[in-house]
């Protein structure tokens, strides 16, 4: 390794001609890569989706849940499965751990969920089984506006729908709002019964009457032709005039006894923007597509769509994830400038010669160019996390080129050798200390990288990234800065006059460095006081997964009580628009768009970009939540990130477990009272709470047995007459229209007119349901949740500005404990606190892998394990500095924090390494102990303040980053740097200290020390 540079020296121009292939390869590696937000990750966690029109959430639960719950276990490898019965629609979602082939798992699923499909109701519709897209949720929303929203929804679904399902990594294309057409027929069950049919009869004729089939061919001659029926029915007035009986009565057709029109669907949901209806274009990317470029080329398309829509109608883009993106990564790159030249001028402050300043500042990008060579081979993507990882080290790169130059510079002015030999040397002696140091920060990412779970799937790309920029920047420095050195030194001074401020901090160094070893104890007494104190500090700085991001918007989600109607949605919508265009007035807001359902209605808030705007959107959510505490029958949910429109998670999850479900319900009732007694957390909700009215119809299996009637018979023909079906499509010159069969809307908003309703028999009486069957109205379940087959109650809540995910579970434990609970119910976490627990887990263990391989390091280059050790104890030094800066800052302990600190292990103990390794040289050239101590840290101040001060400074733009998407990086940016800069300032005490204390039992240091205390 010592030979490396003199190599360069000897061979110039292939030394150059290597630096210009790097940098030639790196800026087309550029140009290559994607920019996305974030990485995509693996999520190991499969669904299985089954909707069941009309099934009460127990009857969901008992009859498909179970059966699917059942059949996922078969599959190897489970980790934990969760089910969901909701009205209609059951949900089991089975995780796996990190790293397996999750489309494998997808297969084997469906696999054994297709086993028991015979198990399962008829009528089901069939399991869908997929797995977490990350790239599900909607990268880009347009707003389609206008007059006729039946127009502008058959657009949506016939013309821009199917243009944007062409662009490459589109996944789902979603149209909602608008109306849509349908030829509805429906049925009179009076009259129906009058002619012994019923509803059953109907949809079973229309549907027979509809077909368009081959039927053979016919040879006549030397021709043959294809024979076709076409029975297509394509008016309206054909639907209506289908025979449904033909005897001696006459004939009976469908128009009879039944309204036949054409009008539209009858809603059940509604899209609107800025308080007008409208209709929305969700587009979201698949796993490897790149928002960014989806976003492009659908404004490309709309260029073109434009010239086909109504005129008077607008087609805009409402929400653009690919702006916060480019926004996000312009910050990033700004700061990672901005870093580099606050890092020259640190250089140039120390040096005092352009030519070093220019040697070093010519290194760095090409060390930067380099590096996304690397990243594209490994298929990095220019993304927020990965830029970050250049970002933070940009300060890190100067180290390797800033100590070879600060050698070579003084074997050349101190030393007075010739500028080659000079460089040569001071590159060769410092070669194998600063491989160490690189060794050790880059090995403290190398259990990320390795370990399974969210934490490598969050930090890979960063981890990767740091690690090829150190390699490159170490390559660089070895070959390129003596090369360089060697050419331009003629013409410095060949001495070098010590600044008057330098010497005077050398002068005060030595002054407390010699006091420090004279009462060494004291000395690590005071640290580990300091350490402690450092660590009460921590506790009060919370702890939370990721930073809070101000994405500029914010959503305000209404969980309706169930069983209510479209127009009591719409209601609370129109309200909720009031308020929001109130708050709109303040000149925060640049849109508002509304969607709703029966159950939910949801309110989408664009504001202004951060630096046009006083409040951040934490502040603004505040004030809007206390508008909103009268809107009445509503469970609210603030969310100020953006997770697509049917997003309901709430921040914190508290899950109660248990085998005895009255007592899981009496201790989540009161769990949930106290959850509204803590100031902290809004926005609370039970997933218990909220059942809606059941009407069961309840089946005399005698009579129905009687009649002959099988209950799966009265269940169709009372789901065609309830929730209507669509026997069939018609086809017109511009669009499929469904025909849907159902009874009257009279009819079918009574429940006793629905008791009225008619079934025939099989030999062609008809009789009332009622005769069959007794109602039974209800209060229903809201919905049936279980982890692992055990009964689950979610209690979820928001944090109010300030409380973090650490601090609610602290109070929920506590509160829990208090109680007494019965030992059946226990609890958990879910969401984002389940996602705390599990990264700083993963990241405890990769802290303490990183600290034994910096430590593995450190013996292999000392041949000790004391010395190692001592090296190490910077260490908890840095801890120090981390917490008092979190805590003066008002920064939260997170999961970016943690992976600082974890940069922190493998940043520290370069400067011990530095410092250690001199004081080694120089007792080998006879020195005494405390005069090589004194000696090298006066010696080895200046480049290890450099190193530092070049770091720090690198990484202030992104601790007071104020930019898009800055939140993701400013606390572990300000964990750096208030760990690596107090970790140095002790380091230089402390260490030497240490070391002190380490060699005195083995040599007679206190004559040294006797001697250096006379001079």
């Amino acid at each position: 390794m010592r030979g490396i540079p003199a190599l360069a020296i000897r061979k110039p121009a292939t030394t150059l001609m290597l630096i210009v292939t790097m940098v030639v390869v790196g800026v087309l590696s550029l140009g290559e890569m994607p920019v996305e937000l974030l990485p995509n990750f693996n999520i190991p966690v499969v669904t299985v989706t089954t909707t069941w029109r009309g099934a009460v959430p127990e009857d969901m639960d008992k009859l498909v849940t179970r059966e699917i719950e059942d059949a996922v276990t078969e599959v190897e490898g489970v980790k934990d499965f969760y089910s969901f019965s909701n009205q209609g629609i059951s949900q089991v979602v089975v995780e796996f751990d990190y790293g397996v082939d999750t489309d494998k798992k997808v297969d084997l699923i469906q696999t054994e969920v297709d086993k028991i499909r015979g198990d399962l109701p008829d009528d089901i519709d069939e399991p869908i089984t997929d797995k977490i897209d990350v790239g599900g949720e909607a990268v880009v929303i347009i707003d389609f506006s206008g007059k006729d929203l039946q127009e502008l929804r058959s657009i949506g679904e016939n013309i821009i729908k199917p243009r944007f399902q062409k662009i490459r990594g589109v996944g789902e294309v979603v149209v909602r709002g608008g109306l849509e057409k349908e030829v509805l027929i429906e049925v009179d069950p009076y009259k129906l019964a009058s002619h012994e049919l019923d509803a059953g009869d109907v949809y079973n004729i229309v549907a027979s009457s509809n077909i368009n089939i081959p039927v053979g061919d016919v040879k006549s001659g030397e021709k043959k032709y294809l024979v076709k029926l076409e029975g297509e029915l394509t008016t309206v007035e054909q639907v209506a005039g289908v025979v449904l009986k033909n005897d001696g009565g006459g004939i009976l057709r469908l128009k009879d006894v039944a309204r036949v029109s054409l009008s539209n669907k009858e809603r059940d949901s509604f899209y609107r923007v800025n308080g007008e209806d409208a209709v929305s274009i969700l587009v979201s990317r698949t796993d490897d597509g790149n928002a960014v470029e989806i976003v492009e080329k659908i404004r490309r398309d709309m260029e073109e769509l434009r010239l086909y829509i109504p005129r008077g109608s607008e087609l805009t883009v409402g929400y653009d994830t690919s702006k916060f993106i480019n926004q996000s990564i312009g910050t990033v790159k700004n700061n990672a400038i901005t870093g580099l030249f606050l890092a020259s001028i640190i250089l140039f402050l120390f040096l005092k010669s352009i030519k070093a300043t220019g040697v070093i500042a010519m290194a760095i990008p090409a060390s930067i160019i380099f590096t996304f060579a690397f990243m594209n081979l490994k298929g990095i993507s220019i993304n927020v996390i990965s830029l970050m990882g250049l970002s933070l080290g940009v300060g890190m790169l100067v180290d390797n080129s800033v100590v070879v130059l600060d050698n070579i510079y003084r074997h050349y002015r101190e030393l007075h050798k010739e500028q080659v030999e000079a460089s040569r040397e001071g590159a060769s002696e410092i070669a194998i200390p600063i491989i160490a140091s690189t060794a050790t920060t880059v090995a403290v990412f190398i259990p990320i990288i390795l370990r399974e779970g969210l934490a490598k799937e969050i930090f890979s790309d960063m981890s990767y990234t740091i690690t090829f920029s150190l390699l490159a920047s170490l390559i660089v420095a070895l070959t390129f800065v003596p090369m360089v050195a060697s050419r331009f030194l003629a013409g410095e001074n060949s001495v070098e006059k010590e600044g008057k401020v330098l010497s005077r901090v050398k002068s005060i160094y030595e002054q407390i460095l010699i006091a420090s070893l004279t009462h060494r104890w004291k000395t690590l007494v005071v640290s580990g006081i300091l350490f402690v104190v450092a660590l009460i500090l921590g506790g009060y700085t919370g702890g939370q997964f990721m930073p809070d991001q101000d994405e500029s918007q914010y959503t305000i989600v209404a969980e309706l009580p169930p069983g209510m109607e479209l127009n009591f949605a719409d209601r609370i919508s129109r309200s909720m628009e009031e308020l929001t265009a109130s708050e709109a007035e303040r000149g925060e807001t640049v849109r508002y768009s509304s969607s709703g359902s029966e159950s939910r209605v949801a309110i989408n808030v664009e504001l202004v970009k951060k630096r046009e705007r006083k409040r951040d959107v934490f502040e603004i959510v505040s004030g809007v939540r206390g508008l909103f505490k009268d809107i009445p029958d509503a469970k609210l949910n603030f969310i100020t990130t953006f997770r697509g429109p049917e997003s309901g998670e709430r921040e914190f999850q508290f899950e109660l477990y248990s085998t005895n479900y009255l007592q899981l319900e009496e201790v989540s009732r009161k769990l949930i009272e106290a959850m509204r007694g803590n100031e902290g957390l809004v926005d609370i909700k039970s997933s218990i709470e909220g059942g809606g009215p059941q009407a069961k119809v309840i089946i005399n299996r005698d009579r129905a047995q009687y009649y002959g009637l099988r209950i799966a018979d009265i269940a169709r023909i009372l789901s065609y007459q309830i929730l209507g079906d669509n026997p069939i499509t018609i086809k017109t010159d511009t669009q499929e229209v469904d025909v849907t069969v159902q009874l009257a809307k009279g009819f079918r908003r009574s429940l006793a007119k629905v008791m009225d309703s008619s079934i025939r028999l099989a030999n062609g009486r008809s009789i009332k349901l009622s005769e069959v069957a007794s109602l039974k109205v209800e209060e229903g379940t809201a919905q049936v949740e279980r982890k692992n087959k055990i009964r689950k109650v979610t209690l979820g809540a928001n944090f109010d500005k300030g409380y973090t995910q650490k601090d609610a579970q602290v109070y929920m434990e506590g509160t829990f404990r208090e109680m007494e609970p019965p030992k059946t119910v226990t609890y958990g976490y879910g969401g984002e606190g389940q996602r705390l627990n599990d990264t700083m887990a993963d990241l405890r263990f990769a802290m303490i892998l990183s600290i034994f391989l910096v430590y593995f390091i450190l013996v292999s280059q000392f041949e000790s394990f004391i010395l190692p050790f001592i090296i190490v104890g910077a260490i908890p030094l840095s801890i120090i500095g981390v917490f008092f800066g979190l805590f003066f800052t008002g920064m939260k302990f997170n999961v970016m924090v943690m992976v600082g600190i974890i940069m922190l292990v493998g940043i520290v103990v370069n400067n011990a390494i530095v410092l250690i390794d001199y004081i080694k040289l120089l007792e080998t050239r006879g020195e005494g102990t405390v005069d090589a101590m004194i000696e090298a840290g006066k010696t080895r101040l200046r480049p290890i303040a450099m190193t530092t001060l070049t770091t720090v400074f690198g990484m202030i733009p992104l601790a007071i980053s104020r930019g898009e998407g800055a939140e993701m990086y400013n606390s572990m940016a300000i964990a750096v740097i208030f760990g690596l800069s107090l970790s140095t300032l002790l380091t230089l005490v402390v260490i030497p200290v240490m070391y002190y204390i380490a060699e005195e039992p083995f040599k007679n240091t206190m004559g040294d020390f006797e001697k250096v205390r006379e001079k």
